[in-house]
């Protein structure tokens, strides 16, 4: 078949990045398009037609579910898969995705590895096109290129990014570099104290106490023995107080991890994660514990 056109929308730039890596480490020559909301979406679908839309639940203007249910209802794209991408794993927001007519559904935070798997069984599912067929036609086409131009063979998208990927991760792990500090912890934290409870990638749940926050991020006290992040890991937060019961759930990701004892030994790390959620509704929900952190 041709090129797959795969659109993926979500309201966090960074969510946004995330997917169309993943996207293109499994099908190097799909043409991927973004919007950062359900109506935007729709602007491009009137447009143009597009194999699989991989979309977030909550969004400003027209949510996950609403483009859902208006795509089931036009003609164009009541089969085209839909994989819906979500930090709302409860099981009656599963039902209702289900209802609405979604293809498959992934809760937020995901790694690459997890999101190709789906993908790749999802297309398919629809298309008979596997990641590894595709790969191999994008290695034709280069190969073909370079023999017409009379350049030098270049790498694959997917090796060349699996290479960047790799470079990085040595520079992280065995690097000098130290992360950036975290910012000061205001008196009055230390009087209010807030729970969340950090949901990784690979499935395990760190227990925290919040140390501070604000409207851009936060900082929060770690076990060791729980495990540590790794810088710019995708990861759920939901912020808990005991008091007053709230919960508020934020997609962020992981700018720096510090250790407040100078001991190698020591128990304790902060970590500091930034927000890429832009909803009003958790905006405001983390509005009211600035404020009671805050004092």
């Amino acid at each position: 078949m041709a090129a797959l056109k795969i659109l993926v929308v979500d309201d966090a730039s960074f969510i946004r990045d995330l997917v169309k890596r993943a996207v293109k480490a499994q099908y190097p020559d799909s043409k991927v398009e973004e919007a950062a909301d359900g109506a935007q979406a729709q602007q491009l679908m009137r447009g143009k037609h597009f194999h699989v839309v991989l979309c977030d639940w909550e969004m400003p203007n027209v949510s996950g579910l609403e483009l859902l249910e208006w795509m089931r209802q036009d003609d164009h794209y009541k089969t085209v898969p839909f994989m819906m991408i979500t930090s709302r794993s409860e099981k009656s927001h599963i039902v209702k995705a289900v209802e609405a007519g979604v293809s498959d559904y992934i809760g937020k935070p995901f790694n690459n590895e997890q999101l190709g798997t789906k993908l790749a069984r999802l297309i398919y599912k629809f298309y008979k096109t596997s990641p590894q067929k595709t790969a191999r036609q994008a290695q034709q086409s280069s190969d073909t290129a370079s023999l017409l131009t009379g350049g030098a063979a270049t790498a694959a998208p997917a090796a060349k990014a699996k290479s960047q990927a790799s470079n990085s991760a040595s520079l992280l792990t065995g690097g000098s570099a130290s992360p950036a500090p975290a910012k000061k912890v205001s008196k009055a934290a230390a009087r209010n104290v807030a729970l969340a409870h950090v949901r990784l990638a690979d499935g395990n749940e760190l227990r925290c106490i919040v140390k501070d926050l604000n409207l851009s991020e936060m900082v929060l006290v770690v076990k060791r023995e729980q495990g540590i992040p790794t810088l710019f890991d995708q990861v759920v937060v939901d912020i808990v107080s005991k008091e007053e019961d709230i919960v508020a759930r934020v997609n962020c990701f992981v700018c720096a991890v510090i250790s407040p004892d100078k001991r190698i030994s020591g128990e304790l790390f902060n970590m500091q994660v930034k927000y890429e959620d832009e909803d009003p509704e958790k905006l405001a929900a983390l509005s009211k514990f600035v404020a009671k952190v805050r004092g």
